[in-house]
């Protein structure tokens, strides 16, 4: 690709994607991780008030609009900053050397940021993948670190002219500071800093991994713990006299709560020894081909047990759907009402309901 005067515009992060190939492959980061690694290596100069040459590059200028204080404190310090990017930063032209990248500049792609002082040099850059993202912090980069003073060395071939061709009054100033702070290996106190700083970012990131899945691991306990609940309130055993228990249903039935309805049913009968069970599900506003199959797998095993099951509540248009469906409950003893369904199992039982005689 060329820029408007024929000049090929060049990419940085395939000519150090093309030179580290071998010993420093990339990884893929974050935004937000390529500012937290930005931030590191920028905190080293201003936090130790480092003599130094800043290059830093973005997609768009409201980086700059974000990060104004820094980038101003960082003017302060170092011999020469240059930004580029689409637009023109919120502060000061005196202070930095801006360069605004034109439309479809591979630069305007990618995030990087170089750094020389007289301690280290080091280069970092990202290649925007261009997915969709949901939030901007999360928009992924081909990302590449590194100290070697060679790669910043071709680095700063490809960034100096393109300041050339666009800021050609401030030029001299990186030529200047370039010779004045040539890149070199590492060495010094501050390389460990900038070391330390990543390690204790990834405990930091570690411990609130830890943290999220411990909060998480309490949440799905309470969950569950509120689930049984509402699946025990939800099929609730009562039991109305010696040998006869009530369930009544309320809601809809899925396969999860069919097989909870189950095991409290046959529970009920096990435990409070229930000749007669009555279902009620005056509360259960759809009956399918799917509800009566469960129903009928309930009774069917509570007949195993030696209960008899009687079910209620079945409303006039449950039992026209039912009659449509063709759902055969010929063989189950049914009631209009559940207090239809209480005589009936008293009557099974042997007991018979009359007033009381008037004295």
């Amino acid at each position: 690709m060329s820029d408007v005067t024929g000049t090929p515009v060049p990419s940085l992060f395939q000519l150090m994607r093309n030179l580290l190939a071998s010993d420093n492959p990339p990884f893929m980061a974050s935004k937000a991780t390529l500012v937290d690694l930005s931030h590191t290596l920028e905190d080293c100069i201003i936090n130790n008030r480092l003599p130094s040459v800043i290059f830093t590059g973005f997609q768009e200028s409201s980086h700059w609009r974000e990060e104004t204080q820094r980038y101003l404190e960082m003017a302060q310090i170092a011999s020469a900053i240059c930004i580029f990017a689409g637009g023109q930063p919120s502060f000061p032209d005196e202070r930095h050397i801006a360069v605004n990248l034109e439309a479809g500049n591979p630069l305007r792609q990618e995030w990087f940021v170089l750094v020389l002082t007289e301690w280290f040099c080091a280069i970092l850059c990202g290649l925007d993948q261009q997915e969709p993202v949901d939030r901007e912090a999360d928009r992924r980069f081909e990302t590449l670190l590194t100290f070697q003073p060679e790669a910043v060395e071709k680095a700063l071939d490809v960034l100096i002219p393109v300041v050339m061709r666009h800021r050609p009054d401030r030029a001299a100033e990186l030529t200047a500071a370039r010779i004045q702070f040539p890149p070199r290996t590492p060495h010094g106190p501050y390389f460990s800093q900038i070391v330390c700083a990543v390690v204790n970012h990834m405990q930091r990131r570690y411990d609130q991994q830890r943290q999220l899945v411990s909060e998480l691991r309490e949440l799905n306990e309470r969950q569950q713990s509120l689930e049984d609940e509402l699946a025990r309130l939800g099929a609730p055993v009562v039991p109305l006299l010696t040998g006869v228990i009530l369930l009544p249903l309320i809601g809809s039935i899925d396969s999860r709560r069919a097989q909870q309805i189950m095991e409290h049913l046959l529970t009920g009968i096990a435990e409070h020894t229930a000749d007669v069970a009555i279902i009620d599900i005056t509360g259960v506003a759809v009956v399918d081909t799917a509800v009566a199959n469960y129903l009928l797998q309930a009774i069917r095993a509570a007949r195993l047990l030696g209960a008899q099951v009687i079910i209620t509540g079945i409303r006039a248009s449950v039992a026209q759907t039912m009659i449509n469906l063709g759902i055969d409950l010929g063989q189950v003893i049914t009631r209009n009402t559940l207090r239809e369904g209480i005589e009936a199992a008293w009557r099974w039982m042997g007991y018979e309901l009359r007033p009381l005689e008037q004295k």
